[in-house]
C-alpha cells in the first residue's frame, strides 16, 4: 500500500508519491498539482474544498475560509455557514481531498502520509497538524521539515553529494528561512528561523491598502464580500507582476483603477522587507555562518516567485537565488521523495533527515523586583539537534519552602509570562534553609517533538524521589475520544463528488465574475451560466463538456488570462 507525501500548504496544498524511485506529483479532479488550501460549506451542507472553494471566497465570504494553517495549534474558531470548525478541522477536509485524488490516481486505498510542516512550527502547531491527519481518516506518524524537504529535492536534482543550503521559504501565510546541510546521505538543519505571520497574503493586504488610500477609502470598514473582492483583485495584480513590471488593479462595481508596478509594489512592502531581513539574519547569526559559506540560495513557496523578493534577496544577500525546481513543488517532491523512503522502496537510497528544537524550552525561575513576573531559565536552546537532553540544578528560594513548582515553557523572551506555557511540575520538598534543595531537572526532546521532563529531588541521597510527565498544552489538544467523536462527525460532510467538480467550479467563478462586474459584461456572465446550468440539467455529458470549455473560453478572456 502506498504512502503518500503532502505538503499541506497556506495558500496551495499539493499531494506526490513515489514512483519509479522519482517523484511523481499527483493532479486533483481539474488536473492541476495545487489544490488551493481553502474550504467552503455549501448550501446543501457539501463541502468544497480548492478551486471551487476560492472562487467562492468573494461570493460566498461568510461560508468559506482560508489561511487557516496560520493558526493551528490555537484556539481559534471559523464560523462557517452557521458551522464551526477549528484550525486542524478545515486543514482535515484539505487532506480528505488530496487523500481522495491519490486514491484515484493510485487506484487503491492510502492510509497513511507523510506531511510537511514549517520548521519553526511549535509543538502544538505540529501536534494539530498530526490532528488534522486523523480526523482525515489518515495515519501520520512522521513530519518532515519544509526545508528538509527542499534540500532533498534540491540535492537530487543538482546531483552533488554535499552541500550548504539556504532555504528560503516563503509562502501565502508563512516565512521559513533554514540554513541547510547535505552529506553522507544526511540531511541536517543547522538553525532555523521564521514568522509564521508573514507571507504573499500580507502583500495582497498592502496592494489592497494602498488602493483605498489612493481612492479615499477605508480598508478596515469595507465589509466582508468588498473586502475579499479587493483581496483577489488585489492577488490577481500581484501575480501578473511577477509576469510582467506593470499591471492595473482595476474594481469595475466601485469604479475604480491604480495602475502599480514592481518599483511600487517594492515600496509598499518595504515594512515586511524589515521583517524579513530580521529571519534571514537570525538564521544565519544562530548557524555561525556567513552568506560566503552558503553553496545555494534554494527558494520555496509560491510567493518567492515574486520579482520584488528575488531582487530584494539578491540586493540583501548578494547573491542570485536559484530555482532547483518550481517553488510551488520543491517541498512537496522532497516529502513524496521521503514517503517512498519511508515505504521503503528499493530504488531510493536510504536517507537521514535531522532535525533540531525549532524554539528554546526552559523552567521558570523567581524574578526578586517582580515575583508575578517569572524569567525564563533555558535548558534546551533553539537549534539542538534532536534527540536532545538536558540537565540543570534547582534550588528553594525562601526558607522552609514545602514545594517548588516548576513551570515548564518554551520561546525566546526573557519572561517566562511572553513565552507559550507547555504546564508545570509541582515536587512537595523537605522544609530547609533557603538554598539547601537540590532539584534535578532533566528535559529529553525526542525527535518527534514529544518533550518528558523528569525533576529529581536530591537533597538527600537516601531518599530520591522522581517525577516524570510529558508535557504540551494540553488544553489544545482533543482526547482519543474528543477525536474519535469528531472524527464521526466531520465524516457526515460529504465532498463534492468529482464528476461535478468542473462545472461547480465553472459556476462558482461565474457568480465572482457577476459581483465583481457590471452593465454588459456583467449580463455576458449571466448568460453563460444560463447556458451551463441548462447544460447540466440536459444531463448529456458531451453537451455539459462542450458548454462548460466554451464558459472556460469566455471568462479566461474577460480575466486576460
Amino acid at each position: 500500500m502506498a504512502i503518500i507525501g503532502i505538503d499541506l500548504g497556506t495558500t496551495n496544498s499539493l499531494v506526490c508519491v513515489c514512483q519509479n524511485g522519482k517523484a511523481v506529483l499527483i493532479p486533483n479532479s481539474l488536473g492541476e498539482t495545487l489544490t488551493p488550501s481553502v474550504v467552503s460549506v455549501e448550501e446543501n451542507g457539501e463541502i468544497c474544498v480548492g478551486a471551487v472553494a476560492k472562487e467562492r471566497l468573494v461570493s460566498h465570504p461568510d461560508a468559506t475560509a482560508s489561511s487557516f494553517k496560520r493558526f493551528m495549534g490555537t484556539d481559534k474558531t471559523f464560523t462557517l455557514a452557521g458551522n464551526s470548525f477549528t484550525p486542524q478541522e478545515l486543514s482535515s477536509f484539505v487532506l480528505r481531498q488530496l487523500k481522495e485524488d491519490a486514491e484515484r490516481f493510485l487506484g487503491e486505498e492510502v492510509t497513511e502520509a507523510v506531511i510537511s510542516v514549517p520548521a519553526y512550527f511549535n509543538d502544538n502547531q505540529r501536534y494539530a497538524t498530526k490532528e488534522a491527519g486523523r480526523l482525515a481518516g489518515i495515519h501520520v506518524e512522521r513530519l518532515v521539515n519544509e526545508p528538509s524537504a527542499a534540500a532533498l529535492t534540491a540535492s537530487r536534482i543538482s546531483g552533488e553529494e554535499e552541500g550548504s543550503y539556504l532555504v528560503f521559504d516563503f509562502g501565502g501565510g508563512t516565512l521559513d528561512v533554514s540554513i541547510v546541510d547535505y552529506f553522507d546521505n544526511v540531511i541536517e538543519i543547522v538553525a532555523v528561523s521564521g514568522d509564521n505571520r508573514l507571507g504573499g497574503d500580507d502583500f495582497d493586504e498592502a496592494i489592497a491598502r494602498s488602493f483605498c488610500a489612493h481612492h479615499q477609502m477605508d480598508y478596515d470598514g469595507l465589509d466582508q464580500q468588498k473586502k475579499a473582492a479587493l483581496l483577489r483583485l488585489s492577488e490577481k495584480c500581484k501575480r501578473e507582476l511577477t509576469e510582467r513590471d506593470e499591471a492595473e488593479l482595476v474594481w469595475e462595481t466601485e469604479d475604480k483603477k491604480m495602475p502599480l508596478n514592481n518599483l511600487l509594489l517594492a515600496g509598499l512592502g518595504q515594512n515586511l522587507f524589515d521583517r524579513i531581513s530580521q529571519v534571514i539574519e537570525t538564521a544565519l547569526r544562530d548557524s555561525a555562518r556567513s552568506i560566503e559559506e552558503i553553496d545555494e540560495i534554494v527558494l520555496v513557496g509560491g510567493s518567492s516567485k515574486m520579482p520584488v523578493i528575488a531582487l530584494y534577496l539578491q540586493t540583501q544577500l548578494k547573491r542570485r537565488p536559484s530555482m532547483v525546481a518550481s517553488p510551488d513543488e520543491v517541498v512537496a517532491m522532497g516529502v513524496g521523495i521521503y514517503a517512498g523512503i519511508k515505504e521503503r522502496k528499493q530504488d531510493i537510497k536510504d536517507l537521514v533527515l535531522t532535525d533540531i528544537c525549532p524554539f528554546t524550552l526552559g523552567v521558570s525561575v523567581v524574578n526578586y523586583v517582580n515575583e508575578k513576573n517569572p524569567i525564563m531559565s533555558a535548558l534546551i536552546e533553539r537549534n539542538s539537534v534532536l534527540p536532545c537532553s538536558k540537565t540543570d540544578w534547582y534550588t528553594n528560594v525562601r526558607d522552609n519552602q514545602p514545594k517548588i513548582t516548576l513551570g515548564i515553557y518554551q520561546g525566546e523572551a526573557y519572561y517566562c509570562n511572553d513565552n507559550l506555557k507547555l504546564g508545570s511540575i509541582e515536587m512537595e520538598v523537605q522544609p530547609v534553609k533557603k538554598g539547601e534543595n537540590h532539584l534535578k531537572v532533566c528535559f529529553t526532546y525526542d525527535i518527534n517533538g514529544i518533550l518528558e521532563v523528569e525533576v529529581t529531588d536530591c537533597t538527600n541521597p537516601e531518599s530520591e524521589r522522581t517525577k516524570r510527565e510529558v508535557l504540551a498544552s494540553e488544553n489544545l489538544r482533543l482526547s482519543e475520544e474528543e477525536i474519535n467523536r469528531r472524527l464521526e462527525e466531520l465524516q457526515a460532510y460529504k465532498l463534492l463528488p468529482c464528476g461535478g467538480i468542473r462545472a461547480k467550479m465553472v459556476m462558482a467563478r461565474g457568480e465572482r465574475l457577476f459581483s465583481q462586474t457590471l452593465g454588459s459584461r456583467r449580463r455576458m456572465v449571466s448568460a453563460v451560466m444560463q447556458k451551463v446550468q441548462e447544460a447540466v440539467a440536459s444531463q448529456n455529458d458531451q453537451q455539459i463538456a462542450k458548454c462548460l470549455k466554451e464558459a472556460e473560453e469566455i471568462f479566461d478572456q474577460m480575466e486576460g488570462r
